[in-house]
């Protein structure tokens, strides 16, 4: 299993700079199970939005992109839903001395409940991973 944060996502569905050796990577593990949480969603959304405030995007390429992410998420994604343990498991990382967001602390504790690698393009959160054991997918 293979939890994909949400940095890996973005950087395919907004089409940033290494989008297609990404795509590339992950189609080779078709047989694994590729996993996102309802919080990556929220996330989603967010970049889009982000990008779109910063001038980096139109509304129509937000639109789009959000869209493909949508359709892509539903068949080919397993969403999880986020269980209120994973908040408390979230809490206690983000006081561990890995300088943990708390979105960030959230993908860690799910992942870890669900035992799942973690495929990040995030470096503190690969730093993270690292100090906490966790296993990590690499892209690259």
């Amino acid at each position: 299993m293979i939890y994909l944060d949400t940095s890996v996502l973005g950087a395919i569905f907004f089409r940033e700079p290494g989008a297609a050796n990404l795509v590339v990577r992950l189609e080779s593990q078709r047989k694994a199970k590729l996993m996102i949480s309802a919080w990556t969603l929220t996330e989603m959304a967010s970049i889009g939005g982000i990008k779109q405030r910063t001038g980096a995007i139109d509304a129509e390429t937000r639109q789009q992109a959000i869209a493909n992410f949508q359709r892509f998420a539903s068949m080919h994604l397993v969403t999880v839903e986020i269980d209120p343990a994973d908040f408390r498991t979230a809490a206690v990382l983000i006081e561990s001395p890995t300088s943990l967001r708390a979105g960030d602390a959230l993908h860690l504790a799910i992942a870890r409940r669900l035992s799942a690698k973690i495929a990040t393009l995030d470096r503190r959160l690969c730093e993270a991973i690292e100090m906490l054991g966790l296993a990590r997918f690499e892209l690259y």
